[in-house]
């Protein structure tokens, strides 16, 4: 099985909810913050100006994630369809999983259409696949 593509985020206060635990729909943004540095490292392309959307995003819970922590996010694996990319995320505290998750993005063309994902993009991601 191929490494994950790992991000290290630290919790901000904004991130807590009434309970200073990370609000539930942060998760997602820890998701996507280390998606943003995927994109940036391995592809070379800003998540802003990338040509993809969101087609699904899929997270489960399993522990709350504390003040002051630093969640570390695993991507892995990654697959490449035809004019789609699913990237499967775990997130870490201290080593324990405090969540799973999965999103889907879609590939477009400039009309807004999906179309085949690059060769560049494929073989830059074959390493986590």
């Amino acid at each position: 099985m191929p490494e994950p593509f790992t991000h290290e985020i630290d919790v901000q206060f904004r991130d807590l909810d009434t309970r200073s635990h990370v609000n539930h729909v942060v998760y997602a943004s820890y998701f996507e913050h280390a998606k943003e540095r995927l994109y940036e490292e391995v592809l070379g392309v800003s998540l802003a100006d990338s040509p993809t959307v969101v087609r699904s995003l899929n997270v489960e819970y399993r522990d709350s994630i504390p003040p002051d922590s630093t969640v570390t996010a695993e991507l892995s694996p990654i697959s490449v369809g035809k004019s789609s990319l699913t990237i499967d995320y775990e997130l870490r505290v201290e080593g324990d999983v405090v969540a799973t998750g999965q999103t889907v993005s879609v590939y477009l063309n400039e009309d807004g259409r999906p179309t085949a994902i690059p060769d560049d993009w494929r073989d830059a991601l074959a390493d986590y696949e």
